[in-house]
């Protein structure tokens, strides 16, 4: 006994069906290759942002290791209460950066540009004390802005405890020199921020 034959339109109707769900799975996999690569770019550029904000901490870091210490401690403030980290862009005891800004030296200044190539240009001829934070429309700086603060606080970030006071040598004044580069609209969690202990 032979098995009955499909009829000529029904087969035809499940051609159909096959090629139109092959379809629909091309196109979900299309979908997810074009929003893995959108994610890698993104990534990329991240990358690239964050290693250009890494350079304006450590060449602010390296001008640091050449400056006065005596200067430096003339600077210092009482720990405050908050830890560092949490204190709001622009708020006391953070400053901009007093330094003189150099087009060609990324250790000095208090604003920049950080390209999406990672290549960072400071911004010359801004006003001293130009808030960073300013979003109305007439702003001194524009939205893409990145603004560096210091901070240079007494004694360690952080209490030692008891075990551990007997690293600092009696009689020696320790202090600490924080430095955050944020981009104008950033939170808190975003800023990238160094802390450098001296001793005198």
């Amino acid at each position: 006994m032979s098995a009955p034959l499909l009829s000529p339109r029904r087969a035809r109707g499940s051609g159909l069906l096959e090629v139109l769900i092959s379809m629909g799975i091309l196109a979900l996999a299309a979908v997810g290759a074009v929003m893995g690569m959108v994610a890698a770019t993104r990534d990329v550029k991240d990358g690239q942002v964050l290693q250009g904000r890494r350079m304006l901490l450590e060449t602010r870091v390296q001008r640091l290791w050449l400056a006065s210490k005596s200067e430096l401690l003339l600077q210092a403030v009482d720990r405050p209460g908050t830890f560092p980290t949490e204190i709001p862009f622009g708020t006391a005891p953070w400053k901009l950066d007093p330094s003189p800004a150099s087009a060609t030296d990324t250790g000095t200044g208090a604003y920049f540009r950080v390209k999406p190539t990672g290549e960072v240009e400071p911004m010359t001829g801004v006003p001293a004390n130009t808030p960073c934070l300013d979003s109305t429309p007439d702003a001194v700086l524009p939205k893409d802005v990145y603004c560096r603060e210091v901070l240079v606080t007494k004694g360690l970030p952080q209490d030692l405890p008891p075990e551990s006071q007997a690293l600092v040598p009696p009689g020696a004044m320790p202090f600490t020199v924080w430095t955050r580069v944020y981009r104008k609209g950033d939170s808190l969690e975003r800023a990238a921020v160094h802390s450098e202990v001296f001793v005198q």
